[in-house]
């Protein structure tokens, strides 16, 4: 009953139906692609933050995809055991994503303290070099690289950067 089903239960009625999920599933995909080109520059650039959007979209008879809106902070709300199945996995998948590297706030305390002091000082020790401050903060892990995925995407799909993209 009603409009929603998930992602792997309308590709498996899709398949049921004989359609090619692959090559559907690639213009829904040059959809996205496509809107996300028309206003990139509108989208504000925030490098500590991200955006989750919400794209509604409509497969025609013809298996001709439609944008019907994009909502920005789409609604986690969870009314339903789909939606609790559906955006548990969303938030989970989007916080693997996203997550920074645990660091350790008592460390960060204390360089803070430590370069403040010797800031006062005319004449003190030399700074340690970073990255041994970086490492006592992160407990010897090493963050992502600028642009490096997480091992484990989730079911999340890379579309951009991407050959389409370009």
């Amino acid at each position: 009953g009603g409009s929603k089903c998930s992602l792997a239960k309308l590709r498996e009625r899709l398949r049921a139906a004989h359609v090619d999920v692959d090559a559907l599933w690639a213009r829904v995909t040059e959809l996205v692609l496509r809107t996300l080109l028309a206003v990139h520059d509108a989208i504000p650039h925030q490098p500590n933050a991200f955006e989750l959007f919400g794209f509604d979209v409509l497969i025609d008879a013809q298996l001709k995809p439609w944008l019907i809106e994009v909502n920005a902070s789409p609604s986690l709300a969870r009314e339903n055991p789909l939606d609790i199945e559906v955006k548990e996995r969303l938030v989970a998948d989007t916080l693997r994503v996203v997550a920074p590297p645990y660091f350790d706030r008592a460390v960060w305390g204390e360089m803070l303290r430590w370069r403040l002091a010797e800031r006062g000082r005319a004449s003190g020790a030399p700074p340690l070099p970073f990255g041994v401050e970086l490492s006592a903060l992160l407990h010897g892990v090493a963050p992502r690289a600028y642009g490096e995925l997480p091992a484990d995407l989730g079911l999340y799909e890379r579309i951009a950067p991407s050959p389409a993209w370009d």
